[in-house]
């Protein structure tokens, strides 16, 4: 079983609050080049990438702001 990893345990919240799962994960996966699995991996703590949990939480503030 992964460690529980806090940046993960945010970015869980943040969705959860926002609802936007499917399309914060295809709009973060076309600006870094990636697939959208494999955000969801990320951000559901499965597969580690600073990379894209930085991408998650930029996508995030920009939709607050919004």
């Amino acid at each position: 079983m992964p460690r529980p990893n806090p940046q993960a345990e945010l970015l869980r919240r943040l969705l959860r609050k926002h609802r936007l799962h499917e399309g914060v994960y295809v709009r973060v996966a076309k600006r870094l080049g990636v697939h959208p699995s494999y955000v969801s991996k990320v951000a559901s703590g499965k597969q580690p990438s600073p990379e894209i949990c930085r991408a998650l939480v930029e996508e995030l503030q920009r939709i607050e702001r919004i």
